[in-house]
């Protein structure tokens, strides 16, 4: 979990250089995003920990309120504008990216 938290870290710094030429300011939305990454990564080892303990089960809760969790995130980004709805997106997407580097 550790391992996938710093990844998300270093793309979210390496995106945030890179954006800053085209949307100035606007690129620090990019944490916002990744800030809700990681948060998600904690919310998905909390329920393997669950789900190993307690068995499967019938209804996923942990699911849904973490998708939930993940629309708040990009609301919060739309509300101020489409290109902070873009970039809290990209960093929600480094969730993604930093676990398909994980060699794990």
């Amino acid at each position: 979990m550790k391992e996938i938290a710093i990844k998300i870290g270093i793309l979210s710094l390496g995106e945030v250089v890179i954006l800053f030429v085209f949307f100035g300011l606007k690129s620090l939305w990019i944490f916002w995003g990744s800030f809700g990454a990681v948060i998600g990564i904690l919310m998905i080892v909390e329920d393997i920990k669950k789900i190993v303990t307690n068995g499967k089960q019938k209804f996923p809760k942990g699911y849904i309120i973490r998708y939930i969790f993940f629309g708040i995130i990009l609301l919060v980004g739309a509300l101020f504008s489409e290109v902070g709805l873009f970039l809290t997106f990209l960093g929600l997407l480094n969730m993604k990216i930093a676990a398909l580097l994980s060699p794990k």
